[in-house]
């Protein structure tokens, strides 16, 4: 049974790292103003931190909101982190569309 459940979590972990190339490669290709929250944040990760972190930092995240979907039984919203608790999506969420007006 180890061997089993070590080599789905190396497929899972394979599956995560993938799925965060393609969340970069795609927030790099659509423009901004029709970017999702969770693009704009993976374009300003992308312009502060080295490839490798960026891909294992998208992934942590796509992992977080896996989770998350699964245990309280919801399906995914890309808009969900407006309504983070802590505020600060939706201040970064203001800075954005203040600088797309100007």
């Amino acid at each position: 049974m180890h061997d089993w459940v070590r080599s789905a979590v190396e497929a899972m972990r394979t599956l995560l790292i993938q799925g965060a190339r393609s969340s970069l490669q795609r927030a790099k290709a659509v423009a901004i103003e029709k970017a999702t929250p969770e693009q704009r944040w993976i374009r300003t990760l992308d312009g502060r931190m080295p490839f490798g972190k960026v891909i294992v930092a998208i992934a942590n995240k796509h992992a977080r909101q896996i989770w998350a979907m699964l245990a309280h039984d919801v399906d995914y919203d890309p808009h969900a982190c407006l309504n983070h608790p802590t505020g600060w999506p939706r201040a970064m969420h203001r800075q954005t569309e203040a600088a797309q007006a100007a």
